[in-house]
């Protein structure tokens, strides 16, 4: 799950990075071959990022990245 802060329009926006099949923007669900996917392959919270878009680039603050792994580790045993 990502949480992204999106400075132009003073607001955080929630993703979950997803195959393309199980893409669905609505959602929230962000395909990782899709603009803002891509983008945001490979960085951690923190990063900032620049999605270039049909419509224009956005700049955008990670501010909550947790991955399959983090949720793992926080599983009751």
């Amino acid at each position: 799950m990502l949480v992204l802060y999106d400075g132009e329009r003073d607001e955080e926006v929630t993703y979950r990075l997803v195959t393309p099949e199980e893409s669905d923007p609505q959602k929230g669900l962000i395909s990782t071959t899709s603009p803002v996917g891509k983008s945001l392959m490979g960085k951690e919270e923190g990063d900032e990022v620049v999605v270039r878009t049909p419509a224009g680039a956005r700049n955008f603050e990670i501010r909550q990245l947790t991955t399959l792994h983090d949720l793992k580790e926080n599983e009751p045993e």
